[in-house]
């Protein structure tokens, strides 16, 4: 994430002070509620994210060895693949995974 806010040098000093990371602010606007001069995390803000975490989880899951065929911007196909074809696929594998 990209941070879109300019730093004081006061804002800067009590972050390090705080335990607050440059990261940390993209994610306080992105989950916070805004309140008046700026935005607050609620225990409510953080557990709605919870529960969109678990459900993204649950779906990623679910896919597991699902395969889509593509060819240039089109879908030719979706599939299960079995085991074998998964290591046949992988080790012939250019692109690489978001764990990687």
């Amino acid at each position: 994430m990209m941070n879109s806010l300019r730093l004081t040098a006061h804002a800067a000093m009590r972050m390090s002070q705080r335990g607050l990371a440059n990261d940390d602010l993209e994610l306080i606007k992105w989950i916070g509620t805004e309140v008046e001069g700026g935005y607050l995390v609620r225990e409510k803000d953080f557990q709605a994210l919870d529960r969109e975490l678990k459900q993204l989880r649950d779906n990623a899951r679910r896919l597991v060895g699902k395969r889509l065929v593509v060819s240039g911007d089109r879908l030719v196909t979706a599939y299960h693949a079995v085991r074998s074809k998964q290591r046949r696929l992988l080790r012939g594998a250019q692109g690489r995974s978001l764990t990687e």
